[in-house]
């Protein structure tokens, strides 16, 4: 519960249908120790909102600044990283199963474009689930100017953190620049109602819905090309016989099996695609946390690498088999 116009409507929402659907009610808020009096203000709303909604808060104050610096994070994502944190032992401290944040729509279509930009697969373009394990989104349907409006009409006030404006980040880049020069590319000119970006938002969190249910789909037809036991050895008559998307999966999921907690790079896919080709002879490929794809006749295996000390190059045969077709 920061304050700001999504959580504040997350909240009141949520507290005017726990009766009707059963469930009880906490709050949490992360003073983050950054922002000086502005935060402190921030902490005061929270507190005298849920104060009046009679629903317990939970609050800390952080430096965030050094907890960062310790662990090596930074920006944006290193704080997401602590708020999440934070809610997570809040969560275990009140005994609740679920969190509920307040991302909305325009939130959706901020991290689609992200992640396009910064390059992306099916799933990625996904963006955030509604729900995901303990975490939901109940507003991600919603755009910012449906909540904004429906607090204007409910008398309800919000604050507004100064640091979203920042330059600096990627995100506020994309909600200040990026996007309206898409709706001004797209001939829509001066969008003072809000209309235009609200609709945007909406087809993104269409669009990103309906990449999810084709991911899952390809994940599932990948799934039945794998050996029940992580680790063994992949057929690779059977995954050629599938489209390239699904061996794509099928090779991502037999990886994610082995537990390795590492992502693969794109090279590293494109070169384990190569490496699954039928007419491709025997070789390997170096992955993440010391492990090897080899290739052996028509089989391909995961192996622990031999540790030298040294780290050996993509033989060249691979490298070639890994370029773009």
């Amino acid at each position: 519960m920061s304050g700001g116009a999504d959580s504040t409507a997350l909240l009141v929402g949520a507290r005017r249908v726990a009766k009707e659907f059963g469930f009880l009610l906490r709050a949490a808020h992360l003073h983050h120790g950054l922002r000086g009096e502005e935060a402190d203000r921030d902490q005061a709303f929270v507190r005298e909102l849920c104060r009046g909604l009679g629903v317990p808060l939970a609050t800390a104050r952080w430096d965030t600044r050094a907890r960062m610096r310790r662990r090596g994070l930074s920006g944006q994502d290193g704080l997401r990283r602590l708020r999440r944190e934070f809610l997570r032992q809040a969560a275990k401290r009140s005994g609740a199963s679920v969190i509920a944040t307040g991302h909305h729509a325009d939130d959706q279509l901020e991290t689609l474009l992200a992640r396009l930009v910064r390059g992306t697969g099916l799933r990625g373009l996904g963006a955030m689930s509604p729900r995901r394990g303990i975490w939901l989104k109940p507003l991600l349907g919603a755009s910012r100017r449906d909540i904004e409006t429906d607090l204007r009409r409910a008398g309800l006030s919000w604050r507004e953190d100064p640091s979203n404006a920042e330059p600096r980040y990627l995100r506020s880049r994309i909600r200040h620049h990026a996007i309206p020069a898409l709706l001004q590319a797209a001939g829509v000119g001066a969008d003072r109602t809000g209309r235009a970006r609200a609709a945007l938002a909406l087809r993104a969190v269409r669009a990103a819905r309906e990449a999810r249910q084709a991911a899952r789909v390809i994940e599932r037809m990948a799934a039945s090309l794998l050996p029940p036991a992580p680790g063994t050895q992949l057929d690779v008559d059977v995954l050629a016989r599938a489209p390239r998307p699904v061996r794509a999966a099928a090779l991502g999921l037999a990886w994610r099996r082995l537990g390795t907690g590492a992502g693969l790079t794109a090279r590293h896919s494109a070169a384990l695609l190569g490496l699954a080709r039928p007419a491709h002879p025997p070789g390997r490929v170096e992955l993440p946390m010391g492990w090897l794809a080899v290739r052996e006749r028509r089989s391909l295996a995961f192996r622990r690498a031999e540790r030298t000390g040294q780290r050996k190059p993509l033989p060249s045969h691979v490298l070639r088999a890994a370029r773009p077709r």
